[in-house]
């Protein structure tokens, strides 16, 4: 599976508040808890805290979520495979949360300037109280359904594990004005990371653009600056919904978003196609769906797409960057 490297294409079929302070299979740590496994556990969404940046490649890896975009081993690069969902966080606290592909971990961490070492396996975060609503329009991810994609899988996640071992050295590009990140092990083998959430998300008022299917987008909404989201450092997102204001809990976890218990909190009347957005996009948020996202830092687009492992009807969300008044 090719970790996209939109936007303004949302084909997230994909997926590290700290390789980063990073987040929940990630977010930021905020009240998350931890999956049974060692992962960090779907965290409610929070931003990084205004600490000091690890030494990483000038403080760049201390600012968001990365993905594992590639694998290289033995001069051969691969792409996750379509089921995995591969990420890594470093946290302020000496930590480090992600996944190696569908196996979760939390392991003590050090980086410095040019490197980055691993340590001892920890006890995982406590359990999360909820999880997003089981996948309907086909198999969720981490769910091989033939044995050569189990071997498939089984086999990205050693290579994972292989150059994250010892002390990885670390560099970064920014080809096609994205920056990306490489950890290079003695050996020459290598994994490449994506970041897919930036220390400005919190800070970022979301203009709900589009409705997506596949790669296609539906017809702008009439509300226009009107329907946004503001994701808060404590686990809620608000805004309005085109005519009436919203909140809803927002929990993240690793490259994954779901939303618990959205209620309006006006009661106006609008126009009636405004309405009609309105009661579609709350009946949407109310299915609790494990989106998958993708907000580029640097980049002016956010994209949630419902994660399904082999995609039948990839569905979704588009948004758009504007000032938080």
């Amino acid at each position: 599976m090719q970790v996209p490297r939109k936007l303004p294409l949302l084909s997230v079929a994909v997926a590290v508040t700290a390789l980063l302070a990073v987040a929940g299979c990630s977010g930021a740590p905020g009240r998350d808890g931890g999956k049974s496994g060692g992962s960090s556990a779907p965290a409610k969404a929070s931003a990084s805290p205004a600490k000091k940046r690890p030494a990483g490649t000038g403080g760049l890896l201390s600012g968001g979520v990365w993905a594992v975009r590639h694998v290289t081993s033995d001069g051969h690069e691969e792409n996750p495979p379509s089921e995995a969902r591969p990420w890594l966080a470093l946290h302020d606290d000496g930590t480090a949360t992600g996944d190696y592909g569908c196996t979760p971990f939390r392991v003590k961490a050090e980086v410095k300037a040019a490197s980055l070492t691993l340590g001892k396996d920890l006890e995982p975060l406590p359990a999360p109280s909820a999880s997003p609503a089981a996948p309907v329009g086909g198999p969720g991810p981490c769910r091989p359904d033939r044995p050569e994609a189990e071997k498939e899988l089984t086999d990205f996640e050693k290579k994972v594990r292989e150059v994250l071992k010892g002390r990885p050295a670390l560099s970064k590009e920014r080809p096609y004005d994205e920056t990306l990140v490489h950890l290079k092990n003695k050996r020459g083998d290598s994994i490449t990371l994506a970041q897919a959430r930036g220390e400005n998300f919190f800070a970022t008022r979301w203009k709900l653009a589009a409705v997506t299917v596949y790669d296609g987008y539906g017809p702008d909404f009439a509300a226009g600056d009107e329907l946004y989201f503001d994701f808060h450092d404590n686990g809620e997102v608000s805004g309005k919904l085109g005519c009436n204001d919203f909140t809803a809990d927002a929990t993240f976890s690793g490259l994954h978003v779901f939303f618990r218990d959205p209620v309006l909190t006006t009661h106006r009347t609008c126009g009636k196609q405004v309405m009609e957005e309105e009661a579609s996009v709350l009946t949407t948020l109310k299915k609790s769906l494990n989106y998958q996202y993708w907000a580029e830092p640097g980049g002016t687009s956010l994209s949630l797409n419902d994660d399904l492992a082999f995609p039948a009807i990839e569905s979704g969300f588009l948004f758009s960057a504007m000032p938080r008044r």
